[in-house]
């Protein structure tokens, strides 16, 4: 499969617009997270997470032997992939040369027990990388969420409604439950918590930069590099504009991710 072919086949029940252009973040992110991977071809990997597999086929135009977990979602090629949780890999020690994930972290039930499985997996000077919010993200989430939440909600339905009038079939993910009218109405008052933190200020608290460092700090793991990505909201406005401009705000304190890559001790 080809750069350009990666993603999900149109049309998209999150919106065709939206899914491409979180692709593209996805794809930005993994450009600045693979700077600091020096890994050849022949190396062993699992994602984390993979989600809808997009992150998972740009590692595999990259490397021969890719593998992947997630507890929910199954991609749409499922060579290499297991249903499974990040706290509990299904995997001998040793085995992997790089263990990659994006936006995971915050999701973990059991953070800390990840990471050691993550270490017990992770062979000795193989890298491990992962992308995580920031702080930004987490403000600029809560403060433009009166704005974006309706426009995401009505989005999303106007998706459902184009795939719905090209097929008979009921549309409704694997697992997933529509909202009625008071849960769309609650979350546009009160947004929903974006990880497994207790409250909101909790999560901004974890988003700080030293925060991850701490959660991320292994007796196993050297630090390879700590560096801020792009700038980019939830909700997805000027969608595909003012790129430069947004690498540029990345690095100069309005991160809206974070990649933190460590290796392994011999």
């Amino acid at each position: 499969m080809g750069r350009r072919d990666v993603g999900l086949r149109m049309h998209s029940i999150e919106g065709d617009s939206w899914t491409r252009w979180v692709h593209e973040i996805r794809r930005m992110e993994f450009d600045g997270m693979m700077k600091y991977v020096p890994l050849g071809r022949d190396s062993t990997v699992l994602e984390l997470g993979c989600g809808d597999g997009f992150q998972l086929e740009l590692l595999r135009e990259r490397f021969t032997r890719v593998l992947a977990i997630d507890p929910k979602h199954r991609p749409a090629r499922v060579r290499g992939f297991s249903f499974a949780a990040a706290e509990a890999l299904p995997f001998h020690d040793g085995t992997f040369d790089f263990v990659v994930s994006n936006c995971v972290l915050e999701h973990l039930e059991d953070r800390r027990r990840g990471m050691e499985e993550t270490v017990r997996v992770l062979r000795p000077g193989g890298y491990v990388a992962h992308v995580v919010p920031s702080r930004f993200w987490k403000v600029a989430s809560l403060l433009l969420n009166p704005l974006g939440y309706p426009l995401r909600v009505a989005e999303k339905w106007w998706a459902l409604r184009q795939i719905q009038n090209q097929t008979s079939t009921p549309v409704n993910p694997v697992g997933a439950t529509r909202p009625g009218i008071l849960q769309v109405l609650g979350r546009w008052i009160y947004p929903p918590i974006h990880g497994t933190y207790t409250s909101h200020l909790s999560e901004y608290q974890q988003y700080g930069r030293e925060q991850w460092l701490q959660s991320l700090t292994h007796p196993r793991l050297v630090q390879v590099a700590d560096a801020p990505l792009l700038c980019v909201t939830q909700f997805g406005f000027l969608r595909f504009r003012f790129i430069p401009l947004r690498r540029w705000l990345g690095g100069h304190g309005l991160d809206s991710s974070r990649v933190f890559v460590m290796r392994k001790a011999q």
